[in-house]
């Protein structure tokens, strides 16, 4: 990620609760040594950390831990990664038909999806793509499908700074664009050829959660001139007949942890008004 954002003060607070998983427990002293961090920043991080009730603080033996809340969160994550196994098992019966890498995206704000899994065909020459990677939500047709279930006003304000020029074959008028999510709709797949990224053409489609709103993306990555229009099309359908499944595979579930009250709406919305 980009230096620009990162946030200092969360780097150190992540620090001190990688090390208190490591240590069990540790003093103020202790901990400013461990980070090499002066002792009132330290100690702050820590009190705003245990307001959270994100540590605790043993007044008997003047030591903080992990607390409570963590096991909250990485309930939730446990959730979400069920989500992707699920997932990533249908998916892979799918890759054998597809001579190209799946992903698997998640979305984090209104502008930002990230890239939580892959699956990838052996011995053939692959794309590189890193699991944890932020991706701009205008980013390919994974992006693309994310914001084509938005409300219009949502897809107003992702799209309020202008179009991201990626590379020369990236669409920069809002007008094209916006039809392009409204085509995305209507076949339940969107395909980017070179838009992102030079050479690289991709396909992707949405899996639901239970609530309606866009759980995942999932989309099939491979060259250019191994994806032609015939063969994307191919892609898409298969690609949205497998999220089909997926999306009836968690129908059954009936508590999601952390989806966003503010994403997609459960089905697309016919009479959509977009500022241009």
């Amino acid at each position: 990620m980009s230096e620009e954002y990162r946030v200092p003060a969360i780097e150190r607070a992540v620090r001190v609760l990688r090390l208190l998983a490591a240590r069990d427990s540790m003093s103020l002293a202790q901990t400013v040594e461990a980070t090499g961090m002066n002792k009132s920043t330290t100690y702050y991080i820590l009190r705003t950390l245990l307001a959270e009730n994100l540590v605790q603080y043993d007044d008997a033996g003047q030591r903080y831990q992990l607390g409570p809340a963590l096991v909250e969160l990485g309930a939730a994550a446990a959730n979400q990664m069920n989500d992707v196994s699920i997932a990533k098992r249908s998916l892979a019966e799918l890759l054998e038909q597809m001579n190209v890498t799946i992903v698997l995206y998640r979305r984090i704000s209104l502008t930002e999806i990230i890239l939580v899994d892959k699956l990838e065909r052996p011995h053939r020459v692959r794309i590189t793509l890193q699991v944890g990677t932020p991706v701009p939500i205008q980013g390919g047709s994974f992006g693309r499908v994310f914001l084509a279930y938005d409300q219009p006003s949502q897809v107003n304000a992702a799209l309020a700074t202008g179009l991201q020029l990626f590379t020369s074959k990236s669409v920069t008028r809002k007008e094209i664009f916006l039809r392009d999510l409204e085509r995305v709709r209507e076949q339940g797949f969107a395909v980017d050829h070179e838009g992102y990224a030079l050479g690289v053409s991709t396909v992707a489609a949405p899996v639901f959660g239970p609530d309606g709103r866009i759980l995942l993306v999932a989309a099939a990555v491979g060259f250019t001139n191994e994806m032609d229009e015939q063969r994307s099309a191919l892609y898409g359908r298969l690609l949205r007949e497998c999220c089909e499944r997926i999306t009836k595979m968690l129908a059954g579930r009936t508590e999601l942890v952390g989806q966003d009250e503010s994403w997609a709406g459960h089905q697309p919305l016919k009479d959509r008004e977009y500022r241009t």
